[in-house]
């Protein structure tokens, strides 16, 4: 029996960048508390919840967007107070800057806020994700909106690589067919930069060809973790300079070695 994997966008990036920490998050689940999430995450997360919230108003406000992030803002997870005011304050700047221009709210009809879409098993593969936003935009695209809160702006060429554009744009058809297009905007909050990226059908179909070889290659590993191989040998691990960054680096045998 073929064994079904889930992909969504954050796992496909984790497989490529590193089989072995896919292990960890999705094999042996390593526990959040054994993690070490980075704080500018947890100021992503807040600035997304609120964002996700206002989107959802009759109107926005400056103060309904404050008041939002003081409830939401995770100030424990922060070294000290000064780091975790200084976090802080960029979430308010992201806040601030998406409010003069509020990408995603006001135009066009929102068809979705922060829905998990799925699509059918496909020879034992699941593809998923939660985009922030699916709306049919005032030139009758259907557009899925994606808001980021980080510094880095990636090309258009690098965005048309990234996984994260094709499987929103594989979802949003299987959940909303027949429109002429299919647009996946990413919105930059830090500098109100928007970025379209568009693809055919036959494109999105070579792109589950590619999917579909990475889950074959996962259940490989999986086969091989089954017959007693140490799982940093079934998931062979890509050490770069991302290490020092890695989610489970306190917990990575190849590290430790």
């Amino acid at each position: 029996m073929t064994v079904k994997i889930n992909l969504s966008p954050s796992s496909v990036k984790t497989w490529l960048g590193c089989p072995y920490a896919y292990a960890l998050d999705k094999v042996v689940k390593v526990p959040r508390w054994r993690r070490v999430i980075a704080p500018y995450m947890h100021t992503g997360r807040a600035v997304h919840t609120v964002v996700e919230h206002l989107s959802q108003a009759p109107e926005l406000t400056a103060e309904d967007a404050m008041r939002e992030l003081d409830a939401t803002f995770a100030w424990n997870v922060y070294a000290d107070r000064l780091e975790a005011e200084a976090a802080y304050e960029i979430a308010r700047r992201r806040l601030s800057d998406w409010l003069a221009a509020p990408y995603g709210w006001g135009e066009g009809r929102i068809l979705a806020i922060e829905k998990m879409l799925r699509s059918p098993v496909r020879e034992g593969l699941v593809l998923w994700g939660k985009p922030d936003l699916v709306r049919e935009a005032a030139d009758g695209a259907l557009e899925v909106v994606d808001h980021k809160s980080g510094q880095v702006i990636p090309s258009l060429e690098q965005l048309r690589q990234d996984p994260q554009a094709t499987i929103y744009r594989i979802l949003a058809a299987m959940h909303w067919p027949n429109y002429q297009e299919y647009r996946i905007s990413f919105s930059y909050l830090a500098t109100s930069e928007v970025i379209p990226v568009t693809c055919t059908d036959e494109e999105a179909e070579t792109w589950w060809d590619y999917f579909l070889e990475i889950a074959e290659k996962i259940r490989r590993s999986l086969r091989r973790a089954e017959s007693d191989l140490p799982l940093d040998e079934a998931f062979e691990p890509h050490p770069s300079e991302h290490c020092a960054y890695c989610t489970f680096r306190k917990v990575c045998a190849f590290q430790e070695r």
